[in-house]
Order: structure tokens, then sequence, then C-alpha cells
């Protein structure tokens, strides 16, 4: 069967059509190792300000192929293209198929031509194009196409077959005209990935956790190859934990996992630790596609809030509850005592930030509310649990097995680092002393960490107003600025900096430098992170955190103190 990208279909699809033509290729045996890719969008079209390409189809062994689709009846009055769908609406068109899948594949061949250069193979691979009337019987009548391009109701659901037919009789017309077909032409496995990774950048791209405070671009990434491998494991299997350092794109992942399984009509639950975390997950379902949007979205304790509100309309969490063993005890207790009359059952669980909610009060709640419970029904739980467990005060194995004792379950490890420059990454490791961990560093380079040693609190706040000001004189909006402490605002030398507006985090405001306090900020990122009142390196996990939020700078101002620490743990990662 075919690897469909994306795996599944938007809502937004409303042609019947193309979903039939979507599952027959993604059903077919015989399509196994191939990409089909639906919806490409095509920016540097030959004829259009932006073309889309209903399916590309690139197939090992057999080529490259441009496929149109036209549902229900299809007429030709005086070179105008009718199409009549199943509410008996007609749409016109000057461009029929064929033409719509010539140029979208001249077009594609023509970029991809541009960006890797004459002297690349991928520019050389067969390639066509085809157009498809699964609804009607389509006899070619223009001399510019041949029958042997047409799908239509006589091929039934043999996509596959369709497909190694239109390869064999492009490959025969090129021999006639060329006298041979060389072996390079022919797409193989590797050549056939290295086309679908070049044009990735076009079809399959997911919400970054780039700028996740300010917002003020929509930065996307191309999902990597271990995160591509990571979501066929969430399709495939019920139940998952996945494993991941800052960086290696969890949220991203189950970001998209929540989507997808609400593209398939489940009623899904999504929650995370960190409120901040929460919301800007909120908003990234509401501002790209609100259809998409899970039951629930919130931190695990609002659903838990959610509970008892259901049971007690007038619950109100105690004014003393900023406290774990209420969060712990308490709560857990209280909500267990109102599930019955909590009249929502999920038939999929996602958590994110695992590593601080993996508990038994809190996985006898989740066997509660999950269809089938934890034992049997659908969760997927992402976190990072040897480096940002910030509020558990077990470790993974004790997390491991209290899992393993209710059921079993596919472990999937994410290592490479989607998120820091190289440089920021190694730092990450040495500092931290996770330099042996299974944790690959970025292949981008980017400039060197840079710290600032302060001996009182004067030299500090003028340091960072002078590191503020250098950002600034070098381009750098404030919005893409945030300051980390330790410390909350008070007690942090940014409470004395009045030279700019440094507002508390606020994920709505995408304008000023923001200040947040690291545990606050566990999830988040931005291009660039000055963390400030760093006294010492030995609280490990909240350094960790601190340091792998910055995407691209990250700066440190630190005390004489932890200067000299951080100079000892130099020379002893030189021995």
């Amino acid at each position: 069967m075919a690897r469909m990208i994306p795996t599944v279909l938007s809502p937004n699809i409303k042609s019947s059509a193309e979903r039939r033509i979507f599952e027959w290729f993604r059903d077919d045996p015989s399509t196994e190792g191939w990409f089909v890719l639906h919806s490409l969008g095509i920016a540097n079209h030959m004829t259009l300000m932006f073309g889309e390409m209903d399916f590309l189809v690139v197939a090992p062994q057999y080529g490259i192929f441009a496929l149109e689709v036209k549902g229900g009846r299809v007429s030709r009055t005086n070179g105008l293209w009718q199409f009549t769908n199943k509410y008996n609406e007609i749409s016109s068109k000057v461009r029929g198929p064929f033409e719509q899948a010539k140029e979208a594949i001249f077009s594609v061949m023509a970029e991809i031509r541009k960006r890797c250069g004459s002297g690349s193979y991928l520019p050389n691979l067969l390639f066509n194009f085809g157009a498809m009337f699964p609804d009607i019987v389509f006899n070619v009548t223009d001399l510019e196409e041949e029958q042997w391009q047409v799908f239509d109701q006589r091929n039934g659901n043999k996509v596959g077959d369709y497909v190694r037919t239109l390869a064999q009789k492009t490959k025969n017309k090129w021999i006639q005209i060329h006298g041979s077909v060389y072996d390079d032409k022919i797409p193989d496995s590797k050549k056939a990935r290295e086309f679908v990774n070049l044009l990735r950048g076009d079809f399959d791209k997911a919400v970054s956790m780039s700028s996740w405070v300010a917002q003020t671009e929509e930065c996307l990434i191309t999902l990597t190859e271990t995160q591509m491998k990571c979501i066929d494991q969430l399709e495939d299997n019920p139940r998952c934990l996945i494993q991941g350092a800052a960086g290696t794109g969890k949220t991203l992942i189950a970001i998209e996992a929540a989507k997808r399984a609400v593209v398939n009509g489940e009623k899904v639950a999504f929650c995370c630790y960190n409120t901040q975390l929460a919301n800007w997950i909120k908003m990234q379902f509401d501002k790209f596609d609100p259809k998409l949007r899970p039951e629930f979205v919130g931190t695990f304790h609002a659903f838990l809030f959610q509970i008892i509100r259901a049971a007690d309309p007038t619950y109100k969490i105690p004014a003393i509850a900023d406290n774990d063993p209420y969060f712990r005890e308490e709560m857990p207790i209280l909500c267990l005592d109102s599930i019955n009359q909590y009249a929502s059952l999920y038939d999929r669980l996602i958590l994110d930030e695992a590593q601080d909610l993996i508990c038994e009060e809190y996985l006898d709640i989740m066997e509660e509310i999950l269809k089938n419970g934890i034992s049997r029904g659908k969760w997927s739980m992402f976190g990072d649990f040897n480096h940002q467990a910030l509020y558990f005060k077990g470790d993974l194995h004790e997390m491991r097995e209290s899992l393993e004792k209710r059921t079993s379950f596919v472990n999937f490890k994410l290592k490479t680092n989607c998120r820091n420059t190289r440089r920021i990454g190694d730092e990450v490791k040495f500092l931290t002393g996770f330099e042996n961990s299974d944790y690959l560093s970025s292949t981008i380079e980017g400039p060197p960490v840079y710290y600032e040693k302060y001996k009182s609190e004067t030299e500090a706040r003028d340091k960072l107003v002078l590191v503020i000001k250098r950002l600034m004189a070098d381009g750098v909006a404030c919005s893409n600025i945030t300051i980390l402490s330790p410390n909350k605002r008070e007690n942090s030398i940014v409470s004395k900096v009045n030279e700019f507006n440094i507002h508390d985090l606020d994920l709505k405001n995408n304008r000023d430098i923001q200040f947040s306090t690291i545990q606050s900020f566990k999830g988040l990122e931005n291009h660039v992170i000055i963390l400030t009142d760093i006294d010492s390196f030995s609280r490990e996990k909240l350094i960790y955190v601190g340091l792998s939020r910055a995407k691209s700078i990250l700066y440190i101002l630190e005390t004489e103190k932890a200067d000299q620490e951080r100079n000892n743990m130099k020379l002893r990662w030189i021995k």
C-alpha cells in the first residue's frame, strides 16, 4: 500500500471522487513502496499565480505522474469544459484536466531542475500525466492525449494497474522517439525518496514550534524522516509512548496526531501540563483549521476541573490550592467521585508533557474517561522523561512500571533536534551533563552561545539592557526575544529595567519583549532567549529547559560564581 502524504484527507476536501481515489491508492497492495502526494501546492506554476495538483504519484521502478481528478458528469462545448457534481452544480473551465495535469507536472519538474541543477538525475526521471474520471466512461477525442492516459469507470478501483500502464506506455513512447531509456531515468526507492523529500516543503508542512509566544510569523518546518516514522507508529498502534529530548518535535507530532484522529471521526482529549503551552496549542487549532480541534484541549488539571464541575457547577478551586498535594491527591479524589456524572467518554487520549502527568492517581482517571480504558483504549503519551520532569518526583522506570502494570504499548524514540542550532544543542549537553544521551544535535551551525558575567545587580541590569540594544540594532524584532529567569519577575533583574516594554508572557501580545520564569516557559520556544539571574548550573533539569528554548540565539547572564562553576565543568569535560 502506498504512503499517502498527508496520511488523511482534510474535511475541507469536498470531492467524493478525490476521496475515493485517495482510498484506492491507500488500500491497493500493489502500490507498496509508492509515494502518493495529495493536493500538492505549486508555488511556481508555469501559467498560474499558484497552482495545485490533485495527485502526484512517485512510484519506484515506474516514474513520476501528475493526475487530475474529475468526478461526476463531464462535457465540453466550444472548447469550454463543464463539470457537474452530485448536487447538480455546474462549474466551467477553459483549461481541461489534461492541460491542468500537463502544466502541473512540467511546473514541478522545472522547479526540481531549478532547485538541484541540471546536473542532477532528479529532473531527468521519467514522468508523465493523466486524467481520472471515476464516475464515467471517457473516450479521448483530442490529438494531444492518448486513451492510455485516462482512468475511468472501466478501470474500477485498480489505480495501481493504471499507473503501471501509464508508466509502460510512457517508456514505450520515449523509446520510440529517443531509441532507448537509460536506467537513470527510472527512479529506484532511493531516488523516489529524494524526489519526495525535495518537494516535502511544498506539500507536507506541519506547525512548527517556532515563535511559540510571539506568533509574528507563520514558520513551518518539514517533518523529518524520524517524525514521519513516528506518525506511522501512532497510526498503526493504538497505544504509544513517545520519548524525546527538548526540540525533537513531540508537540508538533502530537498536534498532527490529534488532527488526523479528528479527521477519522474520533472524539479526542488533548492534555498537557503547562498552562501557557495549552493556550498556544488551542490557538494553533483555532488558527489553522478549527474543524480539526479536538473535543478537549487544555491542561490535565483543567480537564479534572471540567469533570468535577459536571457534578457540581458551583465548585471552585480553593485559593490555597497552588501546591502539589492538592493537585496530586485531593483533586483526583474529587474527580473520581464526580466521574459518574461526566457523560463524555473519549475515543483517544493524547498526552503531551507526559513526564509530569504519569502517576497512579492520574492514570486511574484516564482509565475512566477513555473508551476501553488505559489497558485496551487508544492513547499516545509524549514526554522527555529523563530531562524535563520538573514536577514529577519519580523517574522514568517508575512511570514505565505504572503503565506496564496496566497494559502493553509501543515505545518510540525521537532523537533529532529540530529546534536548536548545533551550537546551542552542544551547549545544552555540556552544561547539563547530558552529553552521553542519544540526543542528536542539529546540522544547522548558528552563532555561538554568548555569556555575560556580572558582579552586582546594577551590572547585571546594565548588561541586560546592552544585550537588548545590541539585538534591536541588529534588526531582531522585539517579538522574537524572550527573557527567562529561574526567579519570579519581582526577584529578577528584569524588574530593574525601564528602558524597554518587557511584558509578562502573553501569547496574544506579538509586539514586545516578553518575560517568563523558566518553569512557565516549558514546552515553548522563541528565536532569541536571554537567560538571566543564573547564579548556578547545579539545577540541571531547570537549566536544561531554559537553554533548550532558544532556536537560534542564546545569551546567558551569569554571576561570577556561576561563571567559575561553568569553567570548572569545562575542565572536567576536557579531562
